[in-house]
């Protein structure tokens, strides 16, 4: 067999893996941040199912509304606050995973250290304030919503507004006890406090 001849075979599991976690960091892992990953972990379970629900009820939608002629906007609504669900807490799970995006022209070219304390920065800096001014002005905001006994403003929409609404404090939280577990993780790495577990 000739050299322009000869197959390559590629194991495209493999390949597709080695791309999509090529620019992750596996930093060592702690008693707390494993605690805490294991409790969101246990949340994401349930959690992913909305997506299961979402994809149903957006086909009886489409089924009534084509084939029966009805339509309902409790329904729609639904579908929209259930998405809402999934993103804002998907959020979160792919900081816990470090599958969300970064911008791999810059950070490909830094050593291990350098993009620790990027995340160290990142963390500090911007995720986790940002996660304390939302839950600090968000609780009032679904207090509010409670207490009004807000609804949707159109016909036939939802009633408790207070619930989605909540589920952005909910959401937050999630996100914030992700980004504090990615914290220990970096500090372990970075000043060996607190002390990663033995693998």
């Amino acid at each position: 067999m000739s050299q322009t001849q000869r197959q390559i075979e590629l194991d495209l599991e493999k390949v597709e893996d080695a791309g999509a976690r090529s620019h992750g960091l596996d930093f060592p892992r702690t008693w707390l941040s494993d605690i805490i990953e294991k409790i969101l972990e246990l949340f994401s379970y349930v959690l992913n199912s909305i997506w299961i629900i979402l994809v149903l009820i957006i086909v009886a939608n489409v089924a009534m509304r084509y084939v029966f002629n009805v339509n309902y906007v409790w329904i729609e609504e639904v579908q929209w606050h259930m998405y809402a669900v999934g993103f804002m807490f998907g959020i979160g799970y792919a900081l816990m995973h470090d599958s969300h995006v970064r911008v791999d022209v810059l950070a490909a070219n830094f050593r291990q250290t350098t993009r620790a304390w990027v995340e160290v920065f990142a963390i500090v800096g911007i995720i986790l304030p940002m996660c304390w001014i939302i839950i600090s002005y968000g609780i009032p905001f679904v207090e509010a919503s409670y207490n009004r006994g807000e609804r949707s403003s159109a016909p036939g929409g939802l009633a408790n507004r207070w619930m989605i609404k909540g589920v952005i404090v909910l959401a937050f939280a999630y996100i914030g006890l992700a980004a504090f577990a990615r914290l220990l993780r970096v500090s372990a790495f970075l000043f060996n406090f607190p002390r990663a577990r033995a693998t």
